[in-house]
């Protein structure tokens, strides 16, 4: 079943690592407005047949939108079953091998309901979250951030960072993350990891202001690219 954490968010989760004994969520969302019927799934994984049935008690998705253009899961799955309207950030055309319907922009405001929020110079490929105002605030973030998840040994209740080899500059992304802090929000959620259900505005301060976490990131990439000195190439470095 769907869970709901907000009366305008959902959310589905499938479950990874647990053979490895480090089970961590994979995410989806469903953010609704009864007021003007809509209903648009981000980043939508694969949905059981008792989810589809909640879904369409709904009313149906009336649109599909993406975090980042490599979160396309099930989306042409779902665009044939419920023929809904594909939205994108103009940034991620380039990198879409599927068709799309419209593009959205940075601080679009959508529906009166979901606002764009671009971060910029944090990821090699273009992404954005999703903010909504409404019953304390909540971000809806793709690969940006991570939520508790065993595999890389972030705790439930904090964030984190997965792979930060694949970051442009970790001082620059330090500083990207900052622009968040501009908003009011209590609820973040992550296309990876569990949820920060409560407090999550001060979570994400304690986060980019702890220099003991970004020096621990610093020496996990450069561990990465010892491993793996093709990735420096990504870098230019």
């Amino acid at each position: 079943m769907l869970t709901k954490l907000t009366p305008y968010l959902f959310t589905w989760v499938e479950v990874h690592g647990a053979s490895r004994n480090q089970a961590y969520n994979w995410n989806s969302f469903l953010v609704q407005d009864e007021s003007n019927s809509i209903r648009a799934l981000i980043d939508p994984l694969p949905l059981s047949a008792n989810q589809i049935q909640q879904i369409d008690a709904l009313g149906g998705p009336t649109h599909l939108m993406l975090t980042c253009a490599y979160h396309e899961r099930s989306l042409t799955e779902f665009k044939r079953r419920w023929d809904c309207k594909v939205l994108i950030h103009e940034n991620q055309v380039q990198d879409a091998e599927f068709t799309f319907d419209d593009t959205f922009t940075d601080r679009d405001v959508l529906w009166d309901l979901v606002e764009v929020v671009r971060v910029p110079d944090v990821r090699h490929r273009e992404e954005v979250c999703f903010y909504l105002k409404s019953h304390g605030g909540a971000f809806i973030i793709g690969d940006l951030l991570s939520g508790g998840r065993k595999d890389s040994g972030i705790p439930d209740g904090n964030v984190g960072i997965n792979a930060p080899e694949y970051l442009v500059d970790l001082d620059t992304a330090r500083l990207s993350f900052s622009m968040l802090l501009h908003f009011d929000f209590d609820l973040m959620c992550f296309g990876h990891g569990s949820p920060v259900v409560c407090g999550a505005k001060d979570v994400l301060r304690h986060f980019i202001e702890s220099d003991a976490t970004w020096k621990d990131l610093a020496q996990k990439r450069e561990a990465e690219f010892r491993l793996n000195p093709a990735l420096r190439k990504l870098h230019h470095t």
